[in-house]
């Protein structure tokens, strides 16, 4: 199966996640420290890119997707989704602080304190998966 990644970015990250530095890895592959750092972000842009499409993906399959609106206390977040899901007879995969912990690290800056700053989707999989849109048009 292809990937997005090249057989070179793949050989430089394996290289990197053993504890290489670019500069090993530039005398292994007879290159330059500067190809090196460049392959490497080349490689981790791909795979941020299909993480990203993956997320997407996900989201347009979603059974469930709730529309949080500005303004909402992140301690009321849960219980609506939960209604969601069960209306749908799924199964959320997170408990209550799961679920704001997500939100919080997914996206702090939809957050003023306990209070949404602007509105946001969250999307809920066949499985229970809880994905959080990035904003109002996820």
């Amino acid at each position: 199966m292809n990937s997005f990644l090249t057989q070179k970015q793949k050989r430089v990250l394996k290289l990197r996640e053993s504890g290489k530095t670019q500069k090993e890895i530039s005398e292994i592959l007879g290159t330059s420290r500067s190809n090196v750092s460049l392959i490497e972000k080349r490689a981790r842009e791909n795979i941020e890119r299909s993480k990203k499409t993956i997320k997407e993906w996900k989201q347009i399959f979603s059974p469930v997707n709730v529309l949080i609106e500005e303004g909402t206390d992140i301690l009321d977040i849960p219980s609506i989704i939960y209604k969601k899901a069960n209306e749908e007879g799924i199964k959320i995969n997170l408990a209550t602080v799961g679920i704001i912990e997500k939100i919080k690290d997914n996206n702090e800056e939809l957050l003023d304190n306990r209070v949404t700053k602007k509105s946001f989707h969250i999307h809920i999989t066949k499985l229970g998966d809880v994905l959080i849109g990035e904003n109002d048009n996820d």
